[in-house]
């Protein structure tokens, strides 16, 4: 864990705002790679995909004061310093969809291709955001038994709890989407674009949430019927992917962008 990377007077270089943002430039410099392969030009798809970033983080940001309203009702300027840590990427993910969805329609264009070539950059993207809260102690899991092989233990001055050997819920669910995203591009090089692969990146991200969720420990909003609502959201993407991957091949493969 390293909060803060390098002080000059004033200034603090923040590490989890740094990782979120190399997370958006490195999924933005993937998305080049995968845009052309669901038939997006590169130019394209990376001019929508920098809209995508910006709605991404409102997105998260938005969700995750509403869940955690209580910590900002004192300081509410503290809504815009999202580089203290507090994103909630299903909120990012839920936001950028609607843009996404009315940019394409509005022009026309593949909104399946899209999505499909999204995927993989998203999971490689949200990979590197989770060890940005993992270097700022958020998102950090549950006191571990004595047993558990794997455990973090945090230092003082983070989100997460000192001194205590909790489970390492941060790096395994950005190991996790690291795989989903190498599984992910290589399901691309070798399918058409009609909305599966985005299907599989719900399924595979909400999936790997889900099991997360039972190790988490830190508070992700008021429970509803006894569970988080990241826990409804994630519940949701993995029910909307599987309608997405199992109707993949009927949906209507719609114009492409012309090149």
């Amino acid at each position: 864990m390293w909060p803060q990377l390098l002080t000059i007077g004033p200034f603090s270089l923040n590490a989890y705002g740094l990782l979120v943002a190399l997370g958006a430039l490195v999924g933005l410099i993937a998305l080049q790679k995968t845009a052309p392969l669901a038939g997006w030009p590169k130019k394209e798809a990376t001019d929508l995909g920098f809209w995508l970033i910006v709605m991404g983080l409102i997105g998260a940001r938005l969700f995750y004061v509403i869940c955690h309203l209580a910590e900002f009702q004192r300081q509410p300027l503290r809504v815009l310093a999202y580089w203290r840590g507090g994103l909630m990427f299903q909120g990012g993910v839920v936001l950028a969809a609607f843009f996404a969805y009315g940019y394409v329609k509005l022009k026309g264009l593949n909104f399946w291709g899209l999505a499909d070539s999204l995927a993989p950059p998203l999971a490689l993207g949200q990979s590197l955001g989770r060890l940005g809260c993992h270097a700022a102690g958020c998102c950090y899991g549950q006191a571990a038994p004595l047993t558990f092989p794997l455990t973090v233990t945090f230092p003082p001055g983070g989100a997460a709890p000192a001194g205590f050997p909790l489970y390492p819920t941060q790096l395994s669910e950005s190991l996790g989407l690291l795989a989903l995203f190498v599984f992910l591009y290589g399901f691309l090089k070798k399918r058409p674009p009609n909305g599966r692969i985005f299907g599989l990146y719900l399924i595979g991200a909400g999936s790997l949430r889900l099991i997360m969720e039972r190790y988490r420990g830190d508070y992700r909003g008021s429970p509803i019927l006894g569970e988080a609502p990241t826990f409804w959201l994630a519940l949701g993407a993995v029910a909307l992917g599987l309608a997405i991957a199992l109707l993949g091949p009927t949906l209507r493969r719609e114009k492409r962008p012309a090149t």
